[in-house]
């Protein structure tokens, strides 16, 4: 989630498709992300809702993490052309610094 002049604005995106890197940065695919990338142009602060059925959460499989965090876009550069490798689509990459994980399931 973003917060521009005009509000809120969530995207979607499949948890499988983001990758981390060894400094902990949250790495995101984005073909589209247009409105993401204006409003985080305002501020680059962003919360995210990541969830996933495979992993063991408090009471049985499957957890999901509120996550915040600053970002930037990258359009070109070694992460960049690492994410581009896999996801070929891409215009640009969400790079995600995490400032804060809350468990939620």
């Amino acid at each position: 989630m973003t917060n521009g002049t005009d509000g809120p604005h969530l995207v979607n995106t499949w948890n499988s498709y983001i990758t981390v890197t060894p400094e902990d940065k949250l790495l995101i695919p984005a073909a589209g992300f247009v409105k993401t990338e204006r409003n985080l142009g305002l501020s680059n602060d962003v919360t995210l809702s990541i969830a996933s059925k495979e992993i063991e959460g408090y009471r049985s499989k499957g957890t999901g993490f509120i996550v915040k965090g600053t970002t930037r876009f990258l359009k070109s550069g070694a992460e960049f052309d690492l994410m581009k490798e896999k996801f070929s689509w891409i215009r640009t990459v969400l790079e995600v610094t995490v400032t804060s994980a809350k468990q939620m399931l």
